[in-house]
């Protein structure tokens, strides 16, 4: 699912002249002032092929004066974009007459103005082509075609054009593979992935008992048959599906500290130089060792995620797990305001899930109070939370009160955080630390499942989250 392209301010200007265009004629008269004034007629014969080169110039690009400036539009292929990935077609207009366009394209991995294409001088019409794929989601820039125009030796310019008009995509987020959740037995229900408390068909034996005329002759236990020569029919517990809403707390935003340099001049020329090195390292890494690579690259991206980040992945992984196995899913915001996709099953869910996943925004709101999510009786609450303020631990606490199974997921991107502190931060997120953990050994005590997106290990949290849930009175 896409979002049209957003068109921004572009300064694409016209063709006009360079310093060159000064220069030639510039050092012809020094060159023949000097030979006049010294007596010295090499000086004018070694200026003279400048200038006989400076009008051949002048002549061939006399046809770009008032002529509009190369431009460029990027649209995207719609039959190529998912998976955070797409093809960018680019369509350079007004190449034809110019010596060289030079025209920004997105690069994978490499944000919308990865890399430089310069075409030489031809059709009027051109066209280029560009894979562009991106770890991120939400209102994404795909590209930014970026042009620059050059005449004959240089003597004509058109641009550079530093903000053209952008085109932009509505990425979803992707899809983290996680096993569902075991559920405790649910009240009611008759058909589904999960086990019910109602007697009925399905596949949790309760025990067995005499044969009675209109029993289905497949519940007959043979085995009961061949020892006691009486018939005994089994008696199971039904199947149920469940409903999830997943609940998201928009309250609390966080993300690593991002490293501060030098300022002006010196910072951008060292942030180029360091993202050179970075790259170069990154390239021959990836040829030695493509599987540690991309670990690593994945590893760094985990420390660069916020808050925000890992509920929106949170969400969608549990979403579509559970949506798999034919539950009934939905997603709500639990702050001002309130944004609420009802359950429902299917991939069209899992779509409307992710689309909405991806209008979400880092701007911190007030939390609602529990009385006014709107859960139904039977929900079973999946709650992605920091759990940074006691507003979002209460509000745990009071979903488990109103009878819901609760599931807290904290998503608190603690080792970016840690990663990026400085020695006066470092005290206070351990202080944190013990503090959370003492609120989290809280909830686990009143039988509610908590799980650490941050920490990994997904398979194995979420059985230890099953043992709480069946622990629980």
């Amino acid at each position: 699912m896409t979002s049209p392209a957003a068109g921004q301010r572009a300064s694409r200007g016209g063709w006009h002249r360079t310093a060159a265009w000064y220069r030639v004629p510039g050092v012809t008269a020094l060159a023949v002032g000097l030979g006049v004034a010294f007596g010295r007629p090499d000086l004018v014969l070694l200026a003279a092929p400048l200038l006989l080169g400076w009008a051949a110039a002048l002549l061939a690009g006399r046809h770009l004066v008032g002529r509009p400036a190369p431009r460029a539009v990027s649209v995207v292929d719609a039959e190529s974009f998912g998976n955070n990935a797409a093809d960018v077609v680019t369509t350079v207009i007004g190449g034809d007459g110019v010596e060289f366009a030079s025209v920004a394209q997105p690069g994978e991995g490499r944000g919308p103005i990865g890399r430089m294409v310069t075409l030489a001088g031809g059709p009027a019409t051109r066209t280029i082509r560009s894979r562009f794929r991106t770890t991120g989601w939400g209102t994404t820039t795909v590209a930014r075609p970026d042009s620059l125009g050059a005449g004959p030796d240089g003597l004509y310019l058109a641009g550079p054009v530093r903000r053209a008009p952008t085109r932009t995509e509505l990425i979803l987020p992707a899809v983290v593979a996680i096993p569902p959740f075991t559920l405790p037995p649910i009240i009611g229900g008759w058909a589904g992935a999960h086990v019910s408390r109602r007697p009925g068909q399905g596949s949790d034996l309760i025990d067995l008992r005499e044969y009675a005329p209109g029993d289905r002759l497949r519940s007959i236990h043979w085995r009961a048959y061949a020892r006691h020569e009486r018939l005994y029919t089994t008696r199971t517990l039904s199947d149920a599906d469940a409903e999830l809403m997943i609940c998201l707390d928009q309250s609390a935003y966080f993300a690593p500290r991002r490293v501060e340099g030098v300022r002006g001049m010196w910072r951008r020329a060292a942030r180029r130089v360091r993202a050179a090195i970075v790259a170069a390292v990154a390239a021959v890494d990836a040829r030695r060792d493509p599987a540690g690579h991309a670990a690593r690259v994945d590893a760094e991206r985990r420390l660069r995620a916020t808050s925000l980040d890992h509920a929106v992945a949170a969400a969608a992984a549990v979403a579509a797990a559970h949506l798999g196995q034919g539950d009934r899913v939905g997603v709500m915001t639990a702050t001002v305001p309130r944004r609420l996709l009802r359950p429902g099953t299917g991939n069209r869910q899992l779509q409307r899930i992710r689309h909405q996943l991806a209008l979400l925004d880092d701007r911190r709101t007030r939390m609602l109070q529990v009385a006014w999510w709107g859960l139904t009786p039977g929900q079973i609450v999946v709650w992605c939370s920091p759990l940074v303020t006691p507003a979002a631990v209460h509000a745990a606490i009071e979903c488990a009160a109103r009878g819901h199974r609760v599931i807290v997921i904290d998503t608190l991107p603690f080792a970016g955080m840690l990663a990026r502190a400085t020695a006066a931060d470092t005290d206070h997120l351990r202080v944190l630390a013990v503090e959370r953990q003492l609120e989290l050994d809280r909830l686990r005590g009143r039988g509610i499942a908590v799980i650490s997106w941050d920490v990994g290990d997904l398979p194995g949290q979420i059985a230890e989250a099953t043992r709480v849930m069946r622990g629980r009175r």
